[in-house]
């Protein structure tokens, strides 16, 4: 499976230590060296804008999806190959996934956790085969997939769903993975 764009779910905070900037640099570069384009939330500020800065300084190319609501000077980044304004958050998700070949989260608050659980969810009932990274960067995540193994553990979810998604430590990790990504054989969704 060929990743030429990969949509990329993060923070928008810059009030957050460098270490999380310092990854997203580097997947940025990573992304432009391997001929990657960007899909992301189109924001100038936090993990988003260094990594769309990122790319753009290695001379890869980005896709900006903003909802109207947010479109606002200061926060847009307009450095962006192409900027699309949708009516709203749902579409504008929906668009996203849309686009991207895979996904991958870096460290970030409610929406990127909302946005990897919708992805996650999608792929577990059928509606796309699409990679889904964690960039568990000095262990960010750690708690979320403790959450996971409880969920696991409890049958809300089937142990075969670790499948769904792929955790990384480093920026290298993730491309590697990306690039001999082959989708899983999942099990059905239902405890019957």
């Amino acid at each position: 499976m060929s990743i030429k764009k990969l949509a990329v779910y993060c923070s928008s905070s810059d009030h957050i230590k460098k270490i999380y900037f310092d990854h997203a640099d580097a997947l940025g570069a990573l992304m432009a060296d391997n001929q990657i384009d960007l899909v992301y939330g189109g924001g100038m500020v936090g993990l988003m804008g260094e990594v769309a800065k990122s790319i753009k300084n290695h001379r890869g190319k980005t896709i900006g999806v903003v909802p109207e609501a947010l479109r606002i000077d200061g926060v847009v980044n307009t450095i962006d190959d192409e900027l699309i304004i949708t009516a709203d958050m749902h579409t504008r998700k929906a668009k996203m996934i849309e686009l991207a070949d895979g996904f991958i989260g870096l460290a970030g608050g409610f929406g990127t956790l909302e946005e990897m659980l919708e992805v996650m969810t999608l792929k577990q009932l059928g509606y796309h085969e699409k990679p889904i990274v964690f960039l568990n960067t000095d262990g960010y995540y750690n708690s979320i997939f403790e959450m996971f193994e409880h969920i696991y553990a409890e049958n809300f979810a089937k142990a075969e769903y670790r499948q769904l998604y792929h955790i990384c430590d480093t920026p290298e990790a993730a491309i590697e993975y990306l690039e001999s990504y082959q989708p899983p054989d999942l099990p059905d969704k239902w405890f019957i």
